[in-house]
C-alpha cells in the first residue's frame, strides 16, 4: 500500500471559510475554517470556497491553532505526521521538486519565534506587554500562531517567516491606527518611536 494512498482531509466550520494566509491578523478573519487535503503528489491545498490559492504547511496550522483558541479541538500531530508521510511518499515516488517544496514548509514551521521576539522584530520595537494586549484583546492585531505552549498553554509561537510577511504587511509604523507614515506625517502628528523636537525658546 502506497502512503498517502487516500487523501488526507481536514474540515471544521460551518458555512463557507474562506482561506487566508499565515500572516493574516486575527481581526480580518471573518470567515475561519478548516478546509484543507493533503493528497498523494500534490502539496498542501485549499478545497473550499474561493480561489485556489498556493497552501503551505504554516497556513494550515494557523488556521487549526485559531480553531483550537476558539475552542475546537485540532490535534497539530496528525497534521505534522501526514505531512511527514507526503515527504516521504515523494521521495518514494522519484518526486524530487515536491519533497524539496515540503521539507522547506516543514522547516518555516520548526523556525518558530515566541511573543518576545516577535516584539523585537517590530521597527520600533514593542515589548512583550504588547504583544500579549495585541494577542488577548479585539481587534487582535497579530496573525494566530502554529503552536500554543507551556505549562498553563498561554505561549504563542509563530514561524517567522510568518511574522515577518505580517510586519511587512502593516501600513508602515501607525499600523496600531491603519494610517501610513506619509498620512501620520501629513496630519503633523509624531511617527510613532521618533523623539519629539525641542520646542523653541
Amino acid at each position: 500500500m502506497a502512503f498517502l494512498d487516500v487523501p488526507f482531509r481536514l474540515t471544521l466550520g460551518n458555512g463557507e471559510p474562506r482561506f487566508y494566509p499565515a500572516c493574516t491578523p486575527i481581526k480580518d478573519r471573518t470567515n475561519p475554517g478548516l478546509r484543507f487535503e493533503l493528497a498523494q503528489g500534490q502539496p498542501w491545498r485549499w478545497v473550499g470556497k474561493g480561489r485556489k490559492p498556493e497552501v503551505e504547511l504554516v497556513d494550515v496550522l494557523a488556521a487549526a491553532a485559531l480553531e483550537t483558541l476558539h475552542g475546537a479541538q485540532v490535534l497539530r500531530g496528525p497534521i505534522l505526521s501526514v505531512h511527514a508521510l507526503a515527504v516521504v511518499t515523494a521521495l518514494r515516488a522519484g518526486d524530487v521538486h515536491l519533497a524539496e517544496c515540503l521539507e522547506r514548509q516543514q522547516a518555516a514551521v520548526l523556525d518558530s519565534i515566541d511573543e518576545w521576539e516577535l516584539g523585537g522584530l517590530l521597527e520600533p520595537p514593542v515589548s512583550y506587554r504588547t504583544i500579549k494586549n495585541y494577542k488577548l484583546n479585539p481587534p487582535q492585531r497579530v496573525p494566530p500562531p502554529i503552536q500554543v505552549v507551556g505549562n498553563r498553554r498561554t505561549v504563542w509561537l509563530w514561524g517567522r517567516a510568518q511574522a515577518q510577511a505580517w510586519i511587512a504587511a502593516r501600513p508602515g509604523l501607525g499600523w496600531r491606527s491603519g494610517l501610513t507614515d506619509d498620512e501620520i506625517e501629513a496630519s503633523g502628528r509624531r511617527l510613532p518611536g521618533r523623539r519629539r523636537r525641542p520646542e523653541n525658546g
